[in-house]
């Protein structure tokens, strides 16, 4: 009962708004209803301030919201005192909503003033219907509004119908204290729709500020953007010289601040450029900003001006520097595992075959097929070809085995050793943090740092046990990329980033994805009235090729020459003379032990040729005896 009641005071206030006016009530509705298709929005809000006891009109603005709802439309009556709540529900929905406001009194305005404050009133689309009822004063507002007493901002879309007038109007605010209008459109009573006056786009009509002044806040060390002599340069110091010329605005001053921001728990305050914003230092941060999710929160970013995977970026191996496993990569694990098998087992077999036909010592035996065996692997003969059939068949098979071997082992190692390629040690993340013989750097307050501290995913954690302290962490690129050069260092970064570094690489470098992609954007002050705007100009500048003239300017060109050989210092052959020195040593060894063997084998039967004498000549006079 008491919201009928409600409903009935409102459109008893409503009825008298309208008395008035030019327009009866079904122009109304149908001005609303064009001008919600017009501009696309999502429900309607129509708000008043006015009680009143009077329902002589009461079935108008029931026509109105009849009419409305035949067509689907959403609609909620309310007054000021509702209003913000009512808004609130539409606030960050993807499609915002029409806000209707009937003013009849002088007081309504300044009700509706202090209302707007706490607002966003670039948010909804905006209609006032300004009555007159009891004098001309609000009137007199409409067709020449002064200071900005509705709290309009640069993007502010607001529709206005003024008393008796049948034109349209459009009020936006340059400055906090003015309020500029166009002539947007007229009513046509006979067809009953708005005639629009121009179908351009919002910021085809207001590209200019007018002149207004901007402070302009950079990152000391960017690679797009830097400072010399009160002036800016590089791929998005020529941007901002677009911007400039293009939204009319100049630059007061340029403010160079060490690191992009990150939030500082301890001190509940943002660092960096992104702090200068926060305290309204700045107006708009003009350099290369990662999206996270905490950042959107605290600032608004402009469409992406680059997009780029982020890379780990470590010190290229050196192609020339043989590693010391090299030698054993020539085949793979299985094919090594077959050779060392028949290694094993072909001398167990020849000496199985030989024990059988001959009474042999089981041992020696087994050490002599083992030293042939060994010999025909490494290209050597044999000291006599056996006499046996089965013998011969297994000798004949092992020497083409290690034949073909040898063949492609030497075929295989020059391949290898001969081209000169650059293997890292890792493909992926996970197998980087495995690893764990590089250090991890990245840049100090970047977002690479505050998405790897605030994560809780095992791999974030054990990257974050490699990085570096952060006073340590670099402060720009060159600092970053001096370390990977300097160290066994990995530097992660945005690919776009490293695209427009000034100088060249203090060395050349390998790298791997991470899998994230980030888009990289300036940054302008947490629901910013220009914000739309610089967008408009930066699609534009897209749309009309001076981006990608300024990225082909400015961004370094990969390109893909013929490879020169890099020399090969003495760490490159350590392992080859190794082998070598090993090969000898071994061979040296094997040649002792074989002389020595040989040689306790002649004192050995020496030995047994004396005794086997002496028994003859002790065993010699006891046969005469007896013959005697």
């Amino acid at each position: 009962m008491q919201l009928y009641m409600r409903l009935m005071l409102f459109f008893g206030a409503v009825s008298l708004l309208t008395s008035s006016t030019g327009l009866d009530a079904i122009d109304y509705g149908s001005m609303i209803k064009n001008i919600y298709d017009t501009y696309g929005t999502a429900g309607i809000i129509i708000a008043s301030s006015v009680k009143y006891q009077s329902f002589s009109r009461l079935t108008v603005w029931q026509r109105v919201t009849k009419m409305l709802s035949e067509k689907k439309i959403a609609t909620g009556l309310v007054n000021f005192e509702q209003f913000k709540e009512r808004l609130e529900f539409y606030t960050s929905r993807t499609v915002r909503p029409l806000v209707v406001i009937l003013f009849g009194k002088k007081d309504a305005i300044e009700r509706f003033s202090r209302l707007t404050v706490a607002i966003d009133m670039s948010y909804p689309v905006w209609v006032f219907l300004f009555t007159a009822e009891a004098n001309s004063e609000v009137c007199r507002f409409c067709h020449a509004p002064h200071e900005n007493l509705l709290n309009l901002r640069f993007n502010s879309e607001a529709l206005i119908s003024c008393c008796n007038s049948l034109i349209i109007d459009e009020w936006w605010s340059k400055t906090e204290n003015h309020t500029n209008t166009r002539e947007l459109g007229k009513w046509n009573e006979e067809r009953n729709e708005i005639e629009w006056f121009t179908h351009e786009a919002l910021y085809t009509r207001r590209s200019s500020v007018e002149g207004r002044t901007f402070r302009v806040a950079i990152v000391k060390g960017s690679g797009y953007i830097w400072q010399k002599n009160g002036q800016v340069f590089g791929f998005l110091g020529d941007l901002l010289k677009e911007l400039s010329r293009s939204m009319n605005f100049t630059i007061s001053s340029i403010i160079t601040t060490i690191g992009y921001g990150s939030w500082n728990p301890e001190t509940s305050k943002w660092s960096g450029v992104i702090g200068t914003l926060r305290r309204q230092q700045t107006d708009m941060a003009i350099s290369e900003f990662s999206m996270t999710d905490k950042r959107l929160d605290m600032v608004d970013f402009t469409i992406p001006i680059a997009v780029g995977y982020t890379r780990i970026y470590i010190q290229k191996p050196n192609g020339a520097r043989v590693k010391w496993n090299a030698y054993f990569k020539a085949f793979a694990t299985d094919v090594w595992l077959v050779i060392i098998g028949l290694l094993l087992t072909m001398p167990l077999f020849l000496t199985i075959i030989k024990y059988k036909r001959k009474k042999f010592r089981l041992f020696p035996l087994l050490i002599e097929h083992y030293s042939y065996v060994w010999g025909i692997y490494c290209q050597q003969g044999l000291a006599e070809f056996p006499v046996e059939a089965p013998l011969r068949i297994v000798y004949v098979s092992i020497f083409i085995s290690s034949l073909v071997v040898s063949a492609a082992y030497a075929a295989s190692l020059i391949s290898f050793l001969a081209v000169s390629s650059s293997y890292l040690p890792f493909n992926t993340v996970e197998q980087f943090a495995a690893d764990g013989t590089y250090k991890l750097v990245v840049l100090k307050d970047s977002s690479d740092y505050d998405t790897l501290r605030a994560s809780n995913e095992m791999i974030a954690n054990k990257m974050m046990s490699l990085m570096k302290p952060y006073y340590q962490l670099p402060q720009t690129l060159e600092e970053g990329f001096q370390q990977v050069c300097n160290g066994r260092v990995a530097f992660i970064t945005n690919e776009a980033m490293k695209d427009a570094m000034l100088g060249p690489m203090p060395c050349e470098l390998a790298s791997i994805k991470t899998g994230r992609i980030e888009t990289l954007g300036m940054i302008m002050p947490l629901r910013s009235e220009y914000t739309a705007l610089v967008n408009f100009h930066i699609q534009r500048f897209k749309d009309s090729g001076i981006l990608e003239r300024l990225k082909q300017e400015y961004f370094r060109q990969e390109h893909s020459p013929e490879l020169p050989h890099p020399p090969v210092d003495q760490w490159g052959i350590a392992p080859i003379l190794c082998v070598l020195t090993g090969g000898v040593v071994i061979a040296l060894v094997i040649f002792l032990m074989e002389h020595t063997f040989h040689n306790f084998q002649k004192k050995l039967n020496n030995w047994k040729m004396q005794q086997l004498s002496l028994r003859k000549k002790i065993d010699f006079p006891s046969i005469n005896r007896r013959s005697v």
